[in-house]
């Protein structure tokens, strides 16, 4: 039976449709986490990592994990310490202890950024170096804890520069007001930062280092809170073409009322339009932990206060990180919860935000796993306006030669040109092209672009047209399933699913049955089964073990000869075999590709008495003496010969005493001799023979 299924389905147009989904899998806490990659996410509970505050995680394209960090180690998909990746000077207990970052056009390479905690000796700023090719696939680091800056505050942000590619780091220098920003592009990390200045000098305590830093979605302001004595909120206006930060503006979250002895302003995010900030609080005896919203479109420090809304006091939990998620909502963390909470409606002032406490549940045993961070990230990636451009097919079957491309999104395109990889090309944004056969085709986009880089970006994907969708092949029967390779030719940019789970384009099977592979390319997907049934298996019988005299060798040959092909252990090839020695032997036959064989003993025979018609007793060592070939076993012997004149010359009873040519030890002559036998052999059976030998000397 042969069968195969079309798989096809539609786009989704909303914020996740092209999303960056290198944001999907969240680890932080107590060994706990959070998987975006179904809305609403889900807890995990599979996280290695334990965290009072700082953590990052990366994923692919695809939202699968890659790794994961605490700062002081980083873990691969298997949930492992990567290769060389443990020993980090980053912290668990700083608040922006680490972040991700890949490196500009260099799929391989992924830089991991590090800060260290107040009141620990490794304090600075640093990174790491991991290659994702090393160690199978499973990632390792490099070059590890390299130097940047020696002392600053535990804070690190991360947001893409205005041409969508390089990637800007910001840190705020230790005992100064100064913000340092570093640009990451294909070439490296920058060596000299961009410094920005806050008039904000924050020195003394060594906790004042505490706080946050966050970009905007579109990267055009950075927010920072600083804890403990400073207890203050600055917003900045950030030019991502340059990496300058300007325009600081100041304010106290907290209401005037008498400092209590924990953090102040720590937790920090804006809503996706960037009207909005939220800050979470622990400073006041008078509201001891508060979630704020703050309206920040004023610009202005008094009108910022006076927009301040109070959304939440977690009292007796301790209020912290704060971050935006590939839905858009905001994710609030809560020190020692079973929970995390969430801001539904972040765009939306006052209580139409919709915040709801202990939305989703991570807490497993009456455990208390959340802590007082959520992971760290590139903040562009959850902006849809930012993602890199790329285009997807439509619709999504593979068997259709009309295909529409769609870019992911059309903001920043001054114009487009697109190659089909068949010689034709258009300019349209949203082009519809006809294949005129199957194949693979390179389809080429080259977006012409109106934002700061003034440069162009050229996508080159892989577009399978496919012929049939029955790729597999027809039915097929094995005599050995093990054996059996069944798959396609491989597809550049496909990936491929087996029902058993395989994820290749070939696959050896493993037991009869029907097989389905599915192959997802670039946006379409088309699924073939093929059954795989056992071929009639060929019998062969060599009988039962035989046995075997010298004089009398047997043929040995199988019971049938309907076969293809026979190989003995000889080495011969044909139906039958003559053989003179005992021993095993076996043969192999094949009938339609499948091969059985068997086995046959020969032993030494029952053999009768044999008796040479002639000897040569002339000293040359053959053939000297006359008498029963091979020794016999008998139960009663009697040999006799006689001359010519039927004298008698020779008697013996005994099977291995043999005449040597001489009576009374003189040469008889040349001549026939009569000779007369009596002999009962091995079973019994008696017997009488007479004849002449031949003596020649």
């Amino acid at each position: 039976m042969k069968r195969y299924i079309l798989i096809t389905f539609f786009l989704i147009s909303t914020v996740l449709g092209f999303a960056q989904n290198q944001a999907n899998i969240w680890y932080f806490g107590e060994k706990i986490g959070l998987d975006f990659n179904q809305i609403p996410p889900t807890a995990l509970y599979n996280s290695a990592i334990s965290s009072t505050e700082g953590s990052a995680s990366i994923s692919d394209i695809y939202g699968k994990i890659l790794f994961y960090s605490n700062g002081v180690s980083v873990y691969n998909r298997k949930h492992t310490v990567m290769k060389n990746g443990d020993a980090l000077l980053g912290d668990f207990s700083s608040a922006d202890n680490v972040v991700f970052v890949p490196s500009p056009g260099n799929d391989s390479i992924i830089y991991l950024f590090t800060i260290g905690a107040a009141f620990q000796q490794n304090k600075g700023f640093r990174y790491t170096v991991i290659n994702l090719n090393r160690d199978e696939g499973f990632g390792e680091a490099v070059n590890k804890n390299i130097l940047i800056e020696s002392d600053s505050y535990e804070q690190l942000a991360a947001v893409r520069h205005c041409n969508n590619k390089d990637v800007w780091i910001v840190i705020h220098k230790w005992n100064s007001d100064e913000l340092h920003t570093y640009l990451l592009t294909s070439a490296g990390l920058s060596n000299t930062p961009i410094i920005s200045h806050t008039n904000l000098l924050i020195s003394g305590y060594e906790n004042n280092k505490v706080g946050k830093l966050k970009f905007s979605l579109d990267g055009k302001m950075l927010a920072a809170t600083h804890s403990f004595e400073t207890n203050v909120v600055m917003l900045m206006n950030f030019d991502n073409s340059s990496g300058t930060l300007t325009n600081p503006v100041i304010f106290r979250p907290t209401p005037v009322g008498i400092p209590n002895e924990y953090t102040g302003a720590y937790g920090i995010e804006f809503s996706p339009n960037g009207k909005l900030l939220y800050v979470t609080d622990n400073f006041s005896i008078d509201e001891p932990n508060a979630l704020y919203q703050f309206d920040i479109s004023s610009g202005n420090a008094s009108s910022i206060i006076a927009s301040r809304q109070t959304l939440f006091k977690p009292y007796p939990w301790f209020a912290g990180a704060l971050q935006i998620g590939p839905d858009q909502k905001i994710y609030m963390a809560m020190g020692n919860d079973t929970a995390i909470s969430v801001i539904d409606n972040p765009d939306q002032y006052g209580v139409g935000c919709n915040f709801i406490y202990n939305k989703i549940f991570v807490g497993k045993n009456n455990n208390k796993p959340v802590k007082f961070g959520l992971p760290n990230f590139i903040q562009s990636y959850f902006n849809p306006a930012s993602n890199p451009y790329d285009f997807t097919r439509l619709p999504a079957n593979c068997l259709d030669r009309n295909v529409t491309f769609k870019i992911n999104r059309l903001n920043g395109i001054d114009s487009v040109k697109w190659n089909f990889g068949d010689a034709q090309q258009s300019q349209v944004l949203q082009p519809t092209h006809t294949y005129a056969a199957p194949g693979v085709y390179d389809v080429k986009l080259i977006v012409y672009k109106i934002d700061c880089s003034g440069l162009n970006d050229t996508i080159i994907r892989k577009i399978w047209i496919a012929g049939s969708g029955e790729f597999l092949g027809v039915d097929t029967s094995s005599c050995n399933v093990l054996s059996l390779q069944i798959g396609v030719e491989e597809i550049l940019g496909a990936n491929y699913l087996w029902n058993t789970g395989f994820t290749g384009n070939k696959i050896t099977t493993t037991g009869f049955g029907d097989y389905w592979l599915e192959i997802d390319q670039n946006g379409c997907k088309l699924r073939d089964t093929i059954k795989v049934s056992p071929m009639p298996q060929p019998t062969v019988s060599l009988g039962i073990d035989t046995g075997i005299c010298k004089y009398k060798p047997v043929v040995l040959k199988t019971l049938s000869s309907n076969y293809d092909s026979y190989l003995w252990s000889t080495g011969e090839t044909t139906q039958s075999i003559l053989v003179n020695q005992t021993g095993m032997y076996h043969v192999t036959v094949s009938k339609n590709s499948c091969q059985v064989s068997d086995t046959i003993q020969v032993l030494q025979g029952d053999c009768d008495v044999y008796i040479p018609s002639a000897f040569t007793p002339n000293n040359d060592n053959l053939n000297e003496t006359f008498g029963v070939v091979d020794n016999t076993t008998l139960q009663f012997f009697s040999l006799q010969i006689y001359s010519k004149w039927g004298q008698l010359i020779f008697s013996s009873n005994d099977v291995t005493k043999k005449w040597d040519g001489t009576f009374k030890g003189k040469k008889m002559p040349v001549g026939s001799y009569l000779w007369m036998l009596n002999y009962t052999n091995i079973r019994g059976r008696k017997f009488y023979e007479q004849g002449t030998v031949m003596l020649i000397r």
